[in-house]
């Protein structure tokens, strides 16, 4: 008769072990859906690190997309940026923030079901969501 309980008291701890991004995105979620009831996760990513150097390649590519500059010469700029931090004393790899990128289904205020895709931007700690952009 112990094995089934202890096997229950073992399901019931692993899914209450939720990770506390994962509990920021219900709330806000819960805040802001306008049917949270209708609320169907398609894919959650996993946490993605922000740092000076990430911002900087993220833009370097966008310019270099834009025809600012080749793309090949992308590499030669991330290592000037990253020379301008450390002149600057600034850490070009800390860490300044998480992006997490969710996909999900929800109600709109129609009643539709829509396809959501979002980024919520996370402070350093990956507890409390600062921001968000919708792709």
């Amino acid at each position: 008769m112990k094995k089934p309980t202890l096997i229950i008291l073992l399901a019931v701890l692993l899914v209450g072990c939720k990770p506390s991004y994962e509990k920021a995105i219900d709330k806000y979620l819960n805040d802001n859906l306008k049917d949270p009831s209708s609320y169907e996760c398609i894919e959650l990513g996993e946490p993605g690190i922000i740092t000076p150097m990430s911002i900087a390649f993220v833009e370097c590519v966008r310019r270099a997309n834009a025809g600012e500059f080749p793309h090949d010469s992308v590499s030669s700029k991330l290592d000037q940026i990253k020379i301008m931090f450390e002149q600057n004393g600034t850490n070009p790899y800390d860490t300044l923030g998480w992006e997490v990128n969710h996909r999900y289904r929800a109600k709109n205020s129609y009643g539709a079901l829509e396809i959501e895709e979002v980024s919520y931007i996370f402070d350093k700690e990956l507890k409390e969501i600062v921001d968000t952009r919708r792709e």
